[in-house]
């Protein structure tokens, strides 16, 4: 059920127009640069792998599904093309819509999730690396419950442990790195049961490492680093760590579940 009145601009709902662009959970020009990546650098594609492998045996393709924090709509393209059909999209920047569109997406929802417009409306709830960055992400784990239907599941990635912390996770807006533990507990602590927790990005876990010192947190922005910074990499390089992530995510459930570069939660509203 929809609970709040919205434009509808060239296809697009849109509920909340006063979002900045310059929002400090994240900045509208950021989603500009996912979208000359995101097909080519290997932390997208594995990522929207590994979430696809992941769900095939616990999320219906026929459930219907919201991904909130879409960006680009980039995974939800991706997860279309595996047989999820009744999949929208929720992005508080209208020009990351716009590329959603662009990729065939015809549900597209412009609103913020602390003021979520939504209640009893979907199955599935996913938030991709949008949890952190969020301060109260306790109001946004209330707010997925109140948009989810009866036993609905929500999806999530995170960045995991603060001990991985670098200045990359200051320039994305990022509030916190989670542990399994931290996660599992405020999700329960929300009204969720978990039904799927494993980390992933684990092989790379040396290489982030590497990057938290010669990357090192210098506590504020750069007009150039946020607007400006190209997050292409290396042709060799990027080829290089698609091919171990591939592995990787095709070994993961027999893999040691203590640590990684990122975490995949699926839990069941109580």
């Amino acid at each position: 059920m929809i609970t709040q009145e919205y434009i509808d601009r060239d296809g697009i709902k849109v509920f909340h127009d006063d979002i900045d662009d310059n929002h400090s959970d994240y900045n509208a020009s950021g989603l500009d640069n996912l979208y000359k990546v995101e097909e080519k650098h290997f932390w997208f594609i594995s990522r929207k792998e590994f979430i696809s492998q992941q769900m095939k045996d616990m999320i219906d393709t026929k459930s219907k599904m919201i991904e909130i924090g879409a960006g680009t709509g980039n995974v939800s393209r991706y997860l279309k093309r595996k047989g999820y059909v009744n999949i929208a999209v929720g992005e508080m920047h209208s020009n990351g819509l716009k590329y959603a569109k662009s990729y065939g997406i015809d549900k597209c929802y412009q609103f913020d999730l602390l003021r979520a417009p939504f209640e009893n409306e979907f199955d599935v709830i996913a938030l991709f690396d949008v949890l952190e960055h969020i301060e109260n992400d306790d109001l946004a784990l209330e707010n997925i419950s109140k948009m989810l239907r009866e036993e609905g599941k929500v999806v999530l990635t995170v960045p995991s442990h603060m001990w991985l912390w670098n200045q990359d996770d200051t320039i994305a807006g990022h509030k916190v790195r989670y542990t399994k533990q931290q996660l599992i507990k405020k999700l329960e602590e929300n009204g969720f049961e978990i039904l799927r927790a494993r980390y992933f990005f684990m092989s790379i876990v040396p290489l982030f490492l590497v990057r938290r010192f010669i990357n090192k947190d210098i506590g504020y922005v750069r007009e150039e680093d946020e607007y400006k910074k190209d997050i292409s990499m290396n042709p060799l390089l990027n080829w290089v760590l698609l091919y171990v992530s591939k592995i990787e995510n095709k070994l993961n459930d027999f893999l040691p579940n203590v640590f990684g570069g990122s975490l995949f939660v699926i839990a069941r509203k109580k």
